[in-house]
């Protein structure tokens, strides 16, 4: 094998091995590597979450949020030009009646329209950031890093130097008050810049999210912050992986 097997598992799951006796070699190679086997087990789950990213519709509530939002669109009246006297004939209503209701429409429209960009520009930065976690996975010099807290809790970094990015996940964390969050943090020789904020599902996992540039970090840590974040860490990471040298 011309790589590491050790760094094929990524690749492997995403199917990005093209040499088939690399890949028929990880393949020999995952029956005999406990660790590798799991690492394959973890990340087909990670990435059958990204294909629900890549592929997902508009969710069923949409329809009535697209109502509920409409009826919050402030709808301008039509200008209406006075009419004299004269002019008040019978059925003279009927024009100015389908002026505002075309207005009505339209703002109605511009509701829809605002609110369906809305959830599309949401669509859209899931599938970047489903891409963002493909590459990184797929990376030739995909490395992990696992670290576990207690006998439940396991976080998961996959780093890739010529990515420049790191990427994590984990299972097992307890759910937190709506006071507070878990942070992210890439720790170096200058201390911990903060990262993304994260809340486990109903089953105790995060989903897979590419961090900041990787630069010079050395771990990436996991902290319980105020809801909002914190600049710096203030309670003691829960979780601290470090990561593999270049």
């Amino acid at each position: 094998m011309s790589r590491d097997p050790h760094t094929l598992a990524g690749a492997y799951v995403l199917d990005a091995v093209d040499d088939p006796r690399e890949r028929s070699g990880f393949e020999d190679h995952l029956s005999r590597c406990t660790e590798c086997a799991e690492e394959t087990r973890g990340l087909r789950e990670t990435a059958s979450r990204l294909g629900i990213a890549m592929a997902q519709e508009p969710p069923p509530a949409l329809r009535d949020r697209v109502m509920a939002e409409i009826g919050l669109v402030r709808q301008v009246p039509p200008a209406v030009t006075p009419i004299t006297r004269r002019e008040r004939r019978p059925g003279a209503w009927w024009p100015r009646l389908a002026t505002g209701l075309a207005a009505a429409c339209l703002a109605a429209a511009v509701g829809f329209g605002v609110v369906a960009y809305r959830v599309q520009d949401t669509l859209d930065g899931e599938r970047l950031g489903a891409q963002q976690v493909a590459a990184v996975l797929a990376a030739p010099d995909a490395r992990t890093v696992r670290g576990k807290a207690g006998q439940a809790t396991t976080g998961t970094v996959v780093m890739s130097r010529s990515q420049d990015k790191v990427l994590f996940f984990s299972s097992g964390l307890a759910p937190l008050p709506d006071s507070e969050t878990y942070q992210l943090w890439r720790i170096g020789p200058d201390g911990a810049i903060p990262d993304r904020l994260t809340r486990p599902d109903a089953s105790g996992r995060t989903p897979p999210m590419v961090l900041g540039d990787l630069g010079s970090a050395t771990k990436v840590g996991v902290t319980v912050e105020p809801s909002g974040g914190s600049r710096q860490p203030t309670t003691k990471p829960l979780l601290l992986m470090s990561l593999p040298p270049a």
